[in-house]
């Protein structure tokens, strides 16, 4: 009875007393304060300052053929501060996205703290106080750049302010208990090298990895508005990924990933094999598999596939602060209030969504990485454009932000996407869309349209000096014809374009709703993101030839 009572009374302590309890929420708290009052002393006074902190642990193993190939664990303690200075109309980061000097080959520095803090505090606030400075040196030299420049320069067209007003918020979730963090990595490595030795029974396949993760990020921010915020992630994610090679040295892929809160809430050992043992055959089919040849007609995207294509070609050119640049393609920046899909269409953006029938979702969080709530957002209503994924950084029309400001680690935060959804108001099963697309092949005259069941992600340009285009990979691709033969796998294929003549091509949806879980990558490092998505058919899609391969094939088979 007595350990109940003790229980109910730590459960029932205000925030306040909980958030005490926090080291470094604490040391966070108090040198920003102090560094704050030091540097208003100086020649430019910041008027905004913040402090992320990362405490990241990772484990990982790696499986390949059936053998453990690597184990690893790694724990670091990750900080970035930011200095604001000059205005919130115009500030050091008008031209510059990051606080801190960065090459084209490097992001900005990695400043680590140590794990424990009970060694005594001051070597650490040395650490702290040294990047802290570091960086007001390089606001102040951004901050006068941007002067100059603004002095000499064609003025920007966008007057939105750099830096636009939040409510500051308070949110503190405690540290996850050590059932939550436990990792059991030999257990992990023999199911990894069940799963991966399954593959060497196929002479087929040249090589197959079998990968599991489980990152606990504990992600700290703290601002001189009043901001506190802390809160957990964890994302254990399962991946499997297999090789095989055709007669003319081109490697073909395949891979299938599982992603969920905690690893004891991946799929069960039956499923994985199943599909294991399916993705084995696949392989074996596709190494014999013709090459495609240039292509342009009807096409169907499967939900994953068509997820990844919403994600490139749509969902990085609606992410706000890119298009305060003039240096930006700016697609999408003056088309709010116009149809940019058709009407049975809509895409929302929400980071607040845990699960999707059932689904753990890659791209959840409660706040941003500037500290903001985060919020669903509806891009596009019934077809027309609505507003885009927003930070601290004013677009004309858009002055406050939606909680959409990431980054990886080290880097400043930007625009970036969250979980993405795709849904239609004219729904059409997978029998009528089959129907839809044979119509369509016929009507256009072409012997045949393809079928995109499985895509591996791809890339988008969007800035203005060069072609504004995208390019998905796609790994699992067939042939429909409109005369009854079967379907067929073919290989070699990428999916080309530009957004708005491939946007104009959609003609319906349904089917079966995917999830797509990964990593984007962009500017700001690497963020989890979902994309889920029905069935898309296009009326036309370009297809090109992938670049001849430059591997000899092997002589003699895999012993």
């Amino acid at each position: 009875m007595k350990i109940k009572a003790l229980l109910c009374l730590l459960l029932a302590l205000p925030v306040a007393e909980l958030s005490a309890q926090d080291k470094m929420l604490d040391l966070l708290k108090g040198e920003i304060k102090s560094q704050m009052t030091v540097l208003q002393k100086g020649e430019y006074p910041p008027y905004y300052m913040s402090y992320r902190v990362i405490d990241n642990h990772t484990r990982i193993v790696r499986s390949s053929m059936g053998a453990t190939n690597n184990i690893e664990e790694d724990k670091q303690v990750i900080f970035i501060p930011q200095v604001r200075i000059g205005s919130p109309e115009f500030d050091n980061f008008r031209e510059a996205q990051n606080g801190a000097p960065t090459s084209r080959f490097a992001g900005p520095p990695t400043v680590l703290l140590p794990a424990d803090l009970s060694g005594g505090l001051d070597a650490v606030k040395e650490i702290m106080r040294e990047e802290v400075n570091s960086r007001y040196k390089f606001a102040v030299s951004s901050y006068e750049r941007a002067k100059g420049k603004k002095n000499v320069q064609v003025e920007n067209q966008d007057q939105s302010p750099d830096f636009t007003p939040v409510k500051p918020e308070k949110s503190f979730e405690p540290a996850l208990k050590d059932d939550k963090r436990a990792f059991d990595t030999e257990k992990w490595q023999k199911r990894l090298n069940k799963y991966s030795g399954i593959f060497a029974e196929n002479k087929d396949i040249i090589s197959a990895n079998a990968t599991v993760s489980f990152k606990i990020w504990r992600r700290y921010f703290v601002s001189t508005e009043g901001a506190e915020v802390v809160e957990n992630n964890t994302y254990a994610l399962l991946s499997i990924r297999a090789v095989t090679m055709a007669d003319d040295g081109m490697e073909l892929p395949l891979h299938v990933s599982y992603f969920a809160y905690f690893p004891s809430e991946l799929p069960s050992e039956a499923d994985i094999i199943k599909d294991i043992k399916e993705m084995s055959a696949k392989l074996t089919k596709l190494r014999v598999a013709p090459l495609v040849q240039p292509f342009t007609g009807p096409a169907l995207l499967s939900g994953s596939s068509s997820g990844v294509f919403f994600h490139e070609i749509f969902g990085h050119r609606i992410e706000g602060q890119k298009m305060k640049s003039d240096r930006d393609g700016q697609t999408f920046k003056n088309m709010v209030g116009e149809y940019v899909l058709p009407k049975s269409l809509s895409v929302y953006m929400d980071p607040t969504m845990k699960k999707y029938h059932g689904n753990a979702l890659n791209g959840f969080y409660t706040f941003d990485d500037q500290g903001v709530r985060g919020e669903r957002v509806d891009v596009v209503k019934d077809g027309v454009l609505k507003n885009f994924l927003m930070t601290r950084t004013g677009l004309d029309g858009f002055p406050r932000s939606n909680g959409h400001s990431r980054a990886e680690f080290e880097y400043d935060p930007t625009s970036r996407q969250s979980n993405l959804i795709v849904e239609t108001s004219e729904y059409k099963t997978d029998a009528e869309l089959r129907k839809l697309l044979i119509e369509e092949i016929k009507a256009q005259g072409k012997e045949y349209g393809y079928f995109f069941k499985a895509v591996t992600g791809g890339f988008t340009q969007t800035g203005r000096t060069g072609a504004n285009s995208f390019n998905v990979t796609p790994l699992e691709v067939y042939r429909i014809y409109p005369d009854g033969r079967a379907d067929e796998l073919v290989r070699g294929v990428d999916l080309i374009g530009t957004p708005l003549s491939m946007f104009s091509n959609i003609v319906y949806a349904g089917g079966e709703f995917e999830i797509f879980t990964g990593m984007c990558g962009s500017s700001s490092g690497n963020v989890p993101v979902t994309a889920i998505s029905p069935t898309i058919l296009v009326n036309k899609v370009e297809l090109q030839k992938k670049a001849k391969p430059s591997v000899t094939p092997a002589l003699l088979p895999r012993p």
